[in-house]
């Protein structure tokens, strides 16, 4: 049996940027944590959420340290695109390319990093798949994107795919006049249960 520390998941949103003064991925996560009783009764997980401010010296110093603290078996990032029509599952992240300030107005300095593109081993084709057939259900439906967009929603992703592949994901919600909070969380509670349900059939 797994103990307790491997019976996480960690659900993160992003906090407000730019015109974003109601960042939708937060208020998805939110409605999300009430369904969390529903997690720990029917999976034994407990879900853990965290709110990240939109800057990148807190995610490199962050997303470790939650990673280190409660050591989950799947960690599951947030982030809002206006481009987005549908819970779009992102699938790589690369460690340059940054030019955006962040919300602090700071720059990322990786000029001497090695250019890394690093991907999810989590069956997006699958887990599209499974979303969409369930849309019924949620009223969600998701696509695949291989372009995160090299900011903060990409730059996290990196930073959890540097640190295990095999348990990273992220997924861009959208804005909440196509998505209200709730029905992008129901989407989401539905990831969540499919990735469970993978990991318990490995």
């Amino acid at each position: 049996m797994k103990n307790e520390e491997s019976k996480k998941i960690l659900v993160t949103g992003f906090g407000p940027f730019g015109k974003h003064t109601v960042n939708a991925s937060w208020e998805a996560v939110k409605e999300l944590e009430k369904m969390s009783d529903d997690l720990n009764i029917k999976y034994g997980i407990q879900l853990i959420t965290e709110n990240v401010p939109v800057a990148y010296d807190h995610v490199s110093k962050r997303i470790p340290e939650l990673w280190e603290q409660h050591k989950p078996i799947m960690v599951l990032h947030l982030g809002v695109s206006h481009l987005a029509k549908c819970l779009t599952i992102e699938c790589r992240a690369c460690n340059k390319g940054y030019n955006r300030p962040d919300v602090n107005n700071k720059l990322l300095n990786n000029s001497d990093n090695v250019e890394k593109l690093l991907k999810t081993t989590i069956d997006v084709d699958t887990l599209c798949s499974y979303v969409n057939n369930n849309s019924s259900k949620t009223g969600c439906f998701a696509c695949i994107s291989e372009d995160a967009g090299r900011y903060l929603c990409e730059f996290i992703f990196y930073n959890s795919l540097n640190i295990n592949p095999e348990r990273a994901l992220f997924i861009h919600v959208p804005e909440l006049h196509i998505y209200n909070s709730n029905q992008t969380a129901k989407g989401i509670y539905d990831i969540i249960c499919h990735l469970i349900e993978c990991k318990q059939n490995e």
